[in-house]
């Protein structure tokens, strides 16, 4: 057993009997820990958004190996964002970038990149109407974090680098030119070249900087779409909210 100290993303939550509240927190010291928040549900001195999806909170706890829950002994808020909770098109977003975050992170595993990319992302939501371009630009720095962003560059059957439209294949995330997709059977949706210059600006600035105007919506929207299926295949995972974020598809 030891003493820690931690800053952490609430990634979920859920009641427990009366009281209780039952967390997975990212921290960027110690990874993605299961906490219980002891009577939080009745305390009169400890706000309740301590234990509300998106909340960044410093804790302090005691490990104990052998337990699937730690007790947070103490903590502060550092930042609760209720703010976002009175706009739907930023919660959806909130909600989805906390649910890839977890279901692409494993337990005790640090990932400060990734607690520092998912808080300043959250932050970004905040202030951004271009939601699911943020939505988009998090998941390809996601990737490119764990390692499995791949090359949209060329052609994965012919090598070209100078097509416009193509389609992505989902289990290796790479494209597929217009050419050789119409050598295929059946149809597959396409994504343009917007796509491929907005992952290529993505990747070179950040997103305050990012010219969002500069890149088609609709594109953008296919392209999270894309990006989401992708996680999905890779982590072996449903993306729950995604049926919501991409209602109008």
């Amino acid at each position: 057993m030891e003493i820690r100290k931690a800053t952490g993303l609430v990634l979920h939550s859920r009641q427990s009997g009366e009281a209780d509240v039952l967390a997975r927190i990212l921290t960027g010291e110690f990874g993605k820990t299961n906490f219980v928040f002891k009577g939080l549900k009745k305390s009169k001195n400890r706000p309740l958004s301590a234990g509300e999806p998106g909340t960044v909170l410093h804790l302090m706890y005691y490990q104990h190996d052998n337990r699937d829950f730690q007790v947070v002994n103490e903590f502060r808020i550092v930042r609760h964002r209720l703010d976002l909770r009175d706009d739907l098109g930023r919660i959806l977003h909130l909600y989805f970038m906390l649910e890839v975050v977890d279901r692409t992170t494993g337990h005790g595993d640090p990932q400060n990149r990734v607690y520092s990319l998912a808080t300043a992302a959250i932050d970004a939501l905040a202030e951004s109407v271009h939601h699911f371009h943020l939505s988009a630009f998090f998941l390809i720095h996601l990737l490119r974090f764990h390692g499995v962003l791949p090359d949209l560059e060329r052609c994965r059957m012919c090598g070209r680098t100078d097509f416009r439209s193509f389609t992505l294949d989902t289990p290796d995330f790479m494209p597929v030119c217009e050419r050789c997709l119409a050598s295929r059977p059946g149809g597959r949706a396409t994504l343009d070249l917007t796509a491929r210059e907005f992952v290529s600006a993505a990747l070179g600035v950040r997103f305050p900087s990012l010219d969002c105007e500069r890149f088609d919506a609709g594109a953008i929207f296919s392209l999270l779409f894309h990006l989401t299926l992708f996680v999905e295949s890779y982590f072996h995972c449903e993306i729950k909210s995604k049926g919501m974020l991409f209602s109008g598809l």
